[in-house]
């Protein structure tokens, strides 16, 4: 091709703001051009003048450019960026009541938390999700590393699960979860993912985990990888009988946990079927919860009672119940809702596999923290570290949760760039 067809193409960029977008109509047009061109040459026509006439057929270039401008521009979903901002800034309020009793820099750092939350969503977004599709084995390689290091190389351990400590910034297991995703999402949008390596990959990873041990985070990440599985392309026939194998290993699992489990772990489970029989013991927390969540009422309380641990964390959801009763609760778990139920809005929007991969993968890893928290504050489920997204107190969390919300606010942002980079 000669400088007619670059003047052409200059031209047409002019008019499209979006550098992503002229990546891609560029290599659009100069692929019309191209074969244009070629059928031009087949018809006698030589170089210069099939060239000439191919450009000319593409039409006025300010045209082309508007039209591209339009059809592939970023766009922007304020809904979920606005669900998020709320959400997000609800954070502060059980810090608010409990800050005397915990830190009187709870505040700041959870105001420091929020921003950087932020930041890093806005930042995630503005980065092709697309670039990371080639990364997926890399970040399988970093996260079995990490995974590595949490069980062998802890800075320190806390009720025996290791954390790593990395410039005064402590770090959880959970951070291995973004890393996972990215290469579950990777592997599950191609053609033709093996099965093979769907089982060797995941039970190695779900041994890493249970070395920690943290079968909260094995929890998670195996309801992710099941959603990312059930909608992948491999065949109904064998996501059935890959199912029906994975739950036939639980219940031999399950088998094996029943004769080998201490008598204190019996204690846990029984005592949340029946709290009142081990009111003294392992069923003390049930019981002071179900008075804490009903002394709130539909307005809150505001008289100091005894504190149950973990206010600001795990049973931050107690924590609003009480301080700012029902209403506000329920105003809570509709905008954390509304925040899923948009997620999948937009997945079904997304035509780039990968891209809805993504996005499934995050309203998996979100929806299971949310619909556990607040099951086991209602008393629903057992008691396990189990955070709420975006209101529990903490750098990691908060963080993570975040550039969650940036990979769907990125995979959206592209959803009219068709053209893989």
């Amino acid at each position: 091709m000669t400088n007619h067809k670059e003047h052409f193409l200059t031209e047409v960029m002019q008019y499209i703001k979006s550098k992503e977008a002229k990546e891609v109509v560029y290599k659009e047009l100069s692929y019309h051009l191209k074969m244009s061109k070629s059928e031009l040459v087949s018809k006698g026509a030589n170089e210069n003048e099939a060239e000439e006439k191919a450009i000319k057929q593409m039409g006025s270039p300010a045209e082309l450019g508007t039209h591209f401008n339009k059809l592939y521009r970023p766009v922007f979903d304020w809904k979920l960026f606005g669900l998020f901002l709320i959400i997000i800034s609800m954070g502060i309020l059980p810090i608010i009541n409990v800050q005397d009793v915990y830190s009187q820099n709870l505040m700041i750092r959870q105001l420091m938390f929020i921003a950087m939350g932020i930041i890093v969503t806005v930042t995630v977004m503005l980065i092709d999700y697309r670039k990371i599709k080639k990364l997926g084995w890399l970040s399988l390689i970093v996260a079995f590393g990490l995974l590595l290091a949490f069980n062998y190389f802890p800075s320190f351990r806390i009720n025996g699960v290791g954390y790593l400590e990395i410039a005064g910034f402590i770090i959880s297991v959970r951070v291995v979860l973004p890393l996972l995703l990215v290469f579950w999402a990777c592997y599950m949008s191609k053609e033709k993912p093996k099965l093979l390596v769907v089982f060797i990959v995941f039970l190695l990873s779900v041994f890493l985990f249970m070395r920690l041990p943290s079968l909260t985070d094995v929890f998670i990440y195996s309801i992710m990888v099941l959603t990312l599985f059930l909608s992948c392309s491999i065949s109904k026939k064998a996501k059935f009988t890959t199912i029906g194998v994975s739950f036939g290993l639980f219940l031999t699992f399950v088998v094996l946990l029943w004769f080998t489990t201490e008598e204190y772990q019996w204690v846990r489970l029984l005592a949340f079927l029946n709290p009142e029989d081990y009111a003294q013991d392992a069923g003390y927390m049930y019981l002071m919860l179900k008075d804490f969540i009903k002394s709130g009422g539909w307005f809150g309380n505001q008289e100091a009672v005894n504190p149950i641990p973990d206010l600001t964390t795990d049973m931050v959801f107690a924590n609003i119940t009480y301080f700012y009763g029902w209403l506000v609760a329920a105003f809570l778990l509709v905008l954390l809702s509304l925040l899923l139920f948009r997620m999948i809005v937009l997945s079904i929007q997304i035509k780039d596999r990968f891209g809805k991969q993504l996005i499934l993968g995050v309203c998996s890893l979100l929806s299971i923290q949310f619909v556990y928290n607040v099951g086991m504050i209602l008393g629903l489920l057992p008691i396990i570290s189990m955070s709420l997204p975006f209101i529990s107190y903490g750098l990691t969390p908060t963080v993570l949760n975040s550039l969650l919300i940036g990979i769907v606010l990125s995979v959206y942002r592209r959803k009219n760039i068709a053209l893989k980079i």
